[in-house]
C-alpha cells in the first residue's frame, strides 16, 4: 500500500513538473450555484446522501462495522472516494484554488502521515476518527488530482478516461470471480513481481527525469508513453490481486477482533489507489497523444 502511495506522488510531483503543466487555469470566480453548476452541485450531493445511506445500511450493525456484506461495502466506500474526489476536483476550480508545487510538496507529507496514523489508529475503538482520517486523505488525492483534471489540456479526455478505467476495473473484478482459485495460488509470486515492478520503474523515471532536467527537454516522449503502458498493465494487475486479497480478508473477518476488524476506510484505500493510478496515466497518454 505504502508502494503504490510512494509511486502516485513521484509520478505526479515529478511528471507534471516538467511538462510544465502543474498549475490550474483558473476561471473567473463565479457564482457556485447557477445553472448547469447547480445541477452538477446537486448531482454530487445526491451521490454522496445516496451512498452514506447505503454505507450506514449495510457496513455497520448496532453503531458498529459489521462483516456482512464485505465486497459490497469495499465497493460502496470505493464509489464514495471517487465521489469526494470529484466534489474535490470541482471545488478547487470554482473556488479559485491553486495547487502549486510547493501546495504538492505539502500535499504529499500530509498525506504520508495520515496514512500511517490511519494504519495505526485502533479502528474498533476510534471509528469516527478513522473515517474522519480517510476524509482527510481522499480530499488529499483529490487536491493533487486537481491540476491535471481541471487542466485544459486535459479535459476533453476526462470521460473517456473514466470510461476506460471502468472497463479496466470491471474486467478485472470480474476476473477474480471467475477464476478465484487462479487468483489465489498466484497471489504471493505475483504480487512480488508487481512490487519488483513498482519499484524498478519508480527508478527509471526518476532518472528519466534527471535527464529531462538537464537537458531541458520537458515534452512527453516515446519513453514516457511507453513506461505509462508499463504502469498501466501493473495497476490493472494490481486491481485484480487487491480485490483477491480483500476477499480473503472478508473470509477471515471477525466483528470481535482487534487484527481481523472490518476496518473498510483502511482495506478500501489499496482498490482506490489503484483506480487512482490508471486513470492519471489514462489521462497523461490521451492529453499528450
Amino acid at each position: 500500500m505504502f508502494k503504490l502511495f510512494i509511486f502516485f506522488y513521484f509520478l505526479f510531483f515529478f511528471q507534471y513538473k516538467f511538462e510544465k503543466i502543474y498549475v490550474i487555469k483558473i476561471k473567473k470566480m463565479k457564482e457556485l450555484f447557477e445553472n448547469k453548476d447547480t445541477r452538477q452541485v446537486f448531482l454530487y450531493l445526491g451521490m454522496v446522501f445516496v451512498l452514506l445511506l447505503l454505507i450506514f445500511n449495510f457496513a455497520f450493525k448496532n453503531g458498529a462495522p459489521t462483516c456482512n456484506h464485505f465486497m459490497m461495502n469495499i465497493y460502496l466506500y470505493l464509489g464514495l472516494s471517487l465521489t469526494i474526489l470529484a466534489i474535490t476536483c470541482y471545488v478547487t476550480e470554482y473556488y479559485n484554488i491553486q495547487i502549486n508545487m510547493f501546495s504538492l510538496l505539502l500535499l504529499f507529507i500530509l498525506t504520508i502521515t495520515l496514512i500511517f496514523v490511519i494504519h495505526y489508529v485502533q479502528f474498533n475503538k476510534n471509528i469516527f476518527l478513522n473515517h474522519l482520517l480517510w476524509l482527510a486523505l481522499i480530499v488529499c488525492f483529490g487536491l493533487t488530482l486537481a491540476p491535471a483534471v481541471n487542466n485544459e489540456r486535459y479535459k476533453p479526455y476526462i470521460n473517456s478516461s473514466i470510461m476506460i478505467v471502468s472497463f479496466i476495473f470491471i474486467g478485472m473484478t470480474l476476473l477474480t470471480y471467475a477464476y478465484p482459485k487462479f487468483f489465489e495460488s498466484t497471489y504471493e509470486a505475483v504480487m512480488s513481481a508487481l512490487f519488483i515492478g513498482l519499484i524498478a520503474i519508480i527508478i527509471v523515471e526518476l532518472i528519466n527525469i534527471i535527464y529531462k532536467s538537464v537537458t531541458k527537454q520537458y515534452e512527453f516522449s516515446k519513453f514516457n508513453r511507453f513506461t505509462s503502458y508499463i504502469v498501466i498493465l501493473i495497476f490493472t494487475a494490481f486491481v485484480g490481486y487487491d480485490t483477491t486479497f480483500l476477499k480473503v480478508k472478508s473470509r477471515r473477518c471477525k466483528e470481535n477482533s482487534v487484527y481481523d476488524y472490518p476496518n473498510y476506510p483502511l482495506d478500501s484505500l489499496q482498490l482506490i489507489l489503484d483506480v487512482i493510478n490508471l486513470f492519471i496515466r489514462t489521462l497523461s497518454l490521451q492529453g499528450n497523444n
